[in-house]
């Protein structure tokens, strides 16, 4: 056996050169803070390399191999014993003697750690045989003053062999007889540990767990990231059948707009058919007509040739008889008295014309009259003008009334053509305030924004709202121009939107949530929509040019005004002619100069309005009922100018009338009567005195019957001229719409032939439609569509549709060359559909399944049948335990009692499943086969069950992301029960947690210590010369004396080199020690110890 019999301690946290005895039983005492741990830490680290250190009572969580080597005081204020602007290297030593009894033999395991100024550290090893630490010193004395060697040093003055940490512990392991490897050393660790620090009034199953067992988890990363992978392929999965889904609509939008422009094509085929048709009618009844219209003439022509010589020979009787009457003497006074009478009629006739111009010349006076009497206009010479006709007034006096009279009515019409002017300046000024309201309303509705055309920024703000609410955040991104409430002078909104373009909606977040809102950014899909850095900018000292356009801007959110004044604050706002003097500047023409760089802005590109919506919405509002108003007046107004246009024309009418009149035609006009009664009385006289000559009464007669039938001719061929003139006209416009006709027939027949290349299948099905359409009299199916402008709208909204489509397709997928946005591309998008369908699903698909095999594969042989490789191991650990507990001789018996849960939970399936993998590996069957002949269809169906219900589990596992889920499910040790068996001399195997006092914790720190010792003792026994040391930190907590001795007693028996750790108890313990190390701390940075050994 080989013992340590003495420690050395030199700048070892408080304790800056000590060295110390160790016995058989070794009790360090003292209270906690003064040391005890400090020791046990020294001791562990230098011999095994455990830097799994003891809790500090003063400083939790901050003891480090620096925290003990500088010497830390306070963690919080980071000063230490040796800081390093003070000592900058620091040299720490550990040292152990040990002894081999058997062989009489002494050897030194020493450990020297470096700190450097940086706390870095560096250890290393070394071993020296047959020496003490009284051979050997660890200091040297310069200037008066004690100094520790550095590594180099003390190999320098003793020829050392250094070693560094990994060499150097194998050799301690070689020279203690332990033999360990770096996997060995580790599970000897944890079972130092478990018996130094286990907590007495643990529960049984957290003490197996947390002492007894080792701990290790399952690595389900690999699990988590093929499922991530799975996942992510899924979800490029569906965004690609998303894709595809589109494309699908994209092109069968393109088949519903092809069919309802099909059905268009029919109908334009069908009315150009039924065109041609009647063109076709038309011109057959065009030639009939032309041809009756010939005939016609040739018959006219044919009838006026007969009647001239027919005429010639009345003329000629004609003649001859009336020289035979004039040859008589009666016959010229008869002649003269005529020719007098003809004379006097044609006067009356006149002079009737010219009195029943003046009686409706005076009908219109007395309307006029009247009229202006109701004006309420006083006319002068009334009573004349109203005697217009009658001759109690001289023709000078009425001619001198009239001629006032028409100057009192042009006077009174200028008057009303002043009005009007003056009207239609009003209605002229109201229209322009009518436009005024009109633009603003119309500005408002079509250039108001219209989210659709900005997807991918509505998208990404959606996206940082969502995340916002997530996680709590009352707060929320909104576009620049959300902030704006109004421009203050419209006359400068084209210049200021139209500059601004798309930064007027850029995202704006509060500068505090910006890292969060520039995160979403980095993992969207919507990467060209704008983010400004607020963050940034509120940083920025922003002074904008008094001057600058800026201040039309109406803005209350300090961070979108600042925005704004980044944007516009440096440009001037100034005259289209003075853009010129300024570096940046700006005109409400849009002529703008930035950084000198001078040109026009495009106000006809601006798509929509943005800043200011509601104000606009107030300004249209304002203006909506502005224009009512304007309207009424309007209304108003113009009934007034329509009453004086009606009075003007009116007016106008009547001066007319106002001609040269022949005032004294009534009473000429009686006049010309008496005349003619006198001159028919005197022709009555001589044609009476001829009646009873019978010659000249024959010839008169005669005379007149020629006379007559010569008129008669005249008329017929007057008939016959219009005759002529009406079917000439009438053949010449059959003659003209015949070949209009022929013309359009041209043109019909050249469309239908357009109609036929654009699509012939569908133009011979139209044709022959419409035949059957025509032979069955126009009735029923074939005919031309009777509601052709809801087909042309439902075109029109298609083609929108198809646009629109197009253009969000192209915009959630800006990284790639944006596809055609026309009616006519179906083929790129079909291309594009078979591509995405070939190349990009297919290869998804086949890394799906690649990566789902391996899902599969990670999740049998890496998760459940390693789970149960885990704990199978753990229960043989348990069983060499039991076997070691059976071999103790103590009055009562324990042993380890470790069973698969069987509560019906997660982890019984994935212990059932994992046996059930097992079984079929035994039968010679893989974990990737579904069944086997050998096996009974039951266990086929149990297996199946059991792979759904694992395959949920794992991916409740690994879809919920709870970290504290994942490692239970990774550690083997919640798939088992635990339980300690007790028998003695009454009790036989019955379970320690049902006894008496077994929740004090009295009753179940002597089986936890002599467990925790019977691991140590498996392999100490297994050892024929080496260390046996135990540590233990406050021993015995819950044990009454008795208990104390017989433990004592027992460890005596078991030859382990012992070292307690103990606050209480000490006389106890003392009582059965060889060496007691008191420890005080007798300053903050240093601590002393004192030495009792019993002989």
């Amino acid at each position: 056996m080989i013992l340590l019999n003495r420690l050395r301690l030199i700048n070892w946290y408080a304790f800056n050169n000590v060295t110390v005895p160790i016995g058989i039983f070794t009790l360090i005492a003292g209270k906690n803070g003064n040391g005890k741990s400090v020791l046990l830490d020294a001791i562990k680290y230098a011999l095994y390399g455990d830097t799994v250190f003891n809790k500090s009572t003063e400083n939790k969580g901050s003891r480090t191999v620096v925290s003990y080597t500088r010497g830390l005081l306070d963690v919080t204020a980071g000063t230490y014993m040796r800081p390093a602007d003070r000592i900058p290297n620091v040299y720490t030593h550990i040292v152990l003697e040990m002894s081999e009894a058997e062989l009489n033999r002494n050897f030194i395991l020493g450990t020297v750690i470096e700190t450097d100024s940086g706390n870095g550290f560096r250890t290393q090893r070394y071993v020296i045989e047959n020496k003490t630490l009284d051979d050997i010193k660890h200091t040297y004395e310069l200037d008066g003053k004690e100094f520790p060697y550095s590594a180099a040093e003390l190999q320098k003055e003793y020829g050392l062999k250094m070693m560094d940490a990994t060499n150097g512990l194998l050799r301690f392991m070689q020279r203690t007889g332990l033999h360990f490897n770096n996997q060995q050393m580790a599970t000897f660790r944890r079972k130092l540990r478990s018996i130094m620090s286990y907590d007495p009034e643990a529960k049984i199953d957290q003490f197996i767990r947390e002492n007894v067992l080792e701990e290790k988890k399952v690595d389900l990363s690999k699990l988590i990231e093929v499922k991530s992978n799975i996942d992510d392929l899924n979800k490029n999965f569906e965004l690609i059948d998303k894709e595809i889904t589109e494309l699908d609509e994209i092109i069968n939008t393109f088949r519903e707009l092809k069919q309802k422009e099909n059905r268009l094509l029919a109908d334009d085929v069908k009315i150009a058919y039924q065109k041609y048709l009647e063109c076709e009618e038309r011109l057959k009844d065009c030639k009939h007509n032309m041809e009756i219209a010939e005939q016609q003439m040739k018959f006219d022509i044919q009838m006026l040739e007969n009647l001239e010589v027919h005429e010639e020979e009345i003329r000629e009787l004609y003649n001859n008889a009336r020289e035979h009457l004039n040859s008589m003497d009666c016959a010229k006074a008869i002649e003269d008295a005529k020719k007098a009478l003809d004379n006097a009629l044609a006067e009356k006739e006149r002079l009737k014309k010219e009195k029943d111009a003046l009686c409706c010349f005076q009908t219109k006076i007395n309307e006029l009259l009247s009229w202006f009497d109701k004006m309420q206009f006083d006319v002068i010479n009334k009573k004349i003008l109203s005697s217009l006709t009658y001759n109690t007034v001289t023709k000078a006096e009425k001619q001198n009334a009239v001629r006032m009279f028409l100057s009192q009515i042009q006077e009174y019409r200028d008057k009303l053509i002043e009005n009007r002017a003056e009207i239609n300046n009003f209605l002229a000024e109201n229209q322009k305030e009518q436009n005024k309201c009109l633009k603003i309303i119309d500005a408002y509705e079509d250039k108001r924004v219209i989210f659709s055309e900005i997807p991918e920024y509505v998208a990404l703000k959606n996206e940082i709202n969502r995340e916002f609410t997530r996680r709590g955040i009352n707060s929320e991104a909104k576009f620049a121009f959300e902030y704006v409430i109004g421009i203050s002078d419209e006359e400068w909104r084209d210049a200021i939107e139209a500059y601004l373009g798309n930064r007027r909606y850029t995202i704006l977040v509060e500068p505090e949530y910006y890292d969060i809102a520039d995160d979403v950014l980095n993992v969207s899909n919507n990467k060209y929509a704008h983010l400004f850095n607020t963050k940034l900018l509120m940083k920025k000292d922003i002074k904008p040019e008094p001057d600058s356009v800026v201040h039309f801007i109406e803005v209350k959110n300090p961070v979108a005004k600042k925005y704004f004044e980044w944007q516009l604050g440096k440009l001037h706002a100034t005259a289209v002619d003075k853009v010129r003097n300024y570096e940046n500047a700006i005109s409400k023409e849009g002529r703008v100069s930035v950084a000198m760089d001078s040109y026009f802005l495009r106000f006809d590109r601006i798509k929509f309005y943005c800043l200011g919506l509601s104000a606009m919405e107030l300004n249209r509002a304002r203006a909506k009922k502005n224009l009512e108003k304007l309207r009424q007046e309007y209304m108003a107004v113009q009934e007034t100018l329509n009453d004086v246009n009606a009075k003007i024309a009116y007016l106008d009418k009547m001066r007319g009338f106002f001609l040269d009149y022949n005032y004294d035609a009534c009473e000429e006009y009686d006049k010309a009567v008496s005349e003619c009664m006198k001159k028919e009385t005197e022709l009555k006289v001589l044609e009476e005195a001829q009646k009873n000559n019978i010659e000249y009464m024959e010839l008169v007669q005669r005379v007149e019957i020629l006379k007559k039938e010569l008129e008669n001719i005249e008329n017929e061929r007057g008939r016959l001229q219009e005759d002529k003139f009406r079917v000439k006209v009438m053949y010449e416009k059959y003659s003209k719409e015949k070949e209009n006709i022929e013309t359009e027939i041209v043109s019909v027949k050249a469309k239908l032939q357009e109609y036929e290349c654009k699509n012939s299948e569908v133009y011979s099905k139209a044709i022959e439609d419409y035949k059957k359409y025509v032979d069955n009299g126009k009735t029923g199916p074939g005919g031309p569509l009777k509601d052709r402008q809801r087909l042309e709208r439902e075109v029109n909204e298609a083609r929108r549709q198809l646009i629109s489509k197009q253009a969000t397709y192209n915009a959630l997928r800006a990284t790639e060359k944006p596809l055609p946005e026309t009616i006519e591309s179906v083929a790129e998008y079909q291309k594009r559909r078979e591509r995405i369908w070939v190349d990009n699903r297919q290869e998804i698909q086949a890394k799906l399944k690649e990566q789902t095999q391996r899902y599969e594969e990670i999740f049998k042989n890496e998760f459940v049948l390693t789970i149960l490789k885990y704990c199978e191991t753990a229960r043989n650990d348990i069983k060499l335990i039991n076997a070691e507990l059976a071999n103790l001789k103590f009055k009562s018996h324990y042993e380890f009692d470790v069973k698969y849960v069987k509560d019906g939970s997660d982890y019984e399936k994935i212990i059932e499943y994992a046996k059930y993998l097992k079984e079929r590996e035994k039968l010679g069957v893989s974990t990737e086969q579904m069944s086997i002949e050998d096996m009974v269809l039951n266990s086929d169906n149990k297996g199946k069950e059991l792979e759904q219900e694992i395959k949920r589990i794992v991916n409740h596992i690994t879809e919920n992301g709870d970290k504290e889920q994942i490692d239970s499910y990774a550690d083997y040790r919640n798939y088992m029960t635990y339980e300690i068996l007790l028998t003695n001399d009454v009790l036989s195997k019955a379970k320690l947690s049902k006894q008496s006092g077994y929740n004090s914790g009295a009753e179940v720190q002597i089986p936890y210590m002599l467990i925790l010792l019977s691991a140590l003792l498996m392999i100490y026994n297994e050892k024929n010369n080496s260390t046996r040391l135990v540590f233990i930190d406050e021993p015995f907590a819950k044990m009454d004396p008795i208990n104390v001795k017989i433990m004592l007693d027992f460890m005596k028996k078991q030859n382990l080199q012992m070292i307690f750790c103990a606050p209480d108890k000490t006389e106890l313990i003392g009582n059965e020690c060889d060496v007691i190390l008191p420890v005080l701390r007798t300053k903050p940075d240093l601590m002393e110890i004192g030495i009792v050994k019993i002989h």
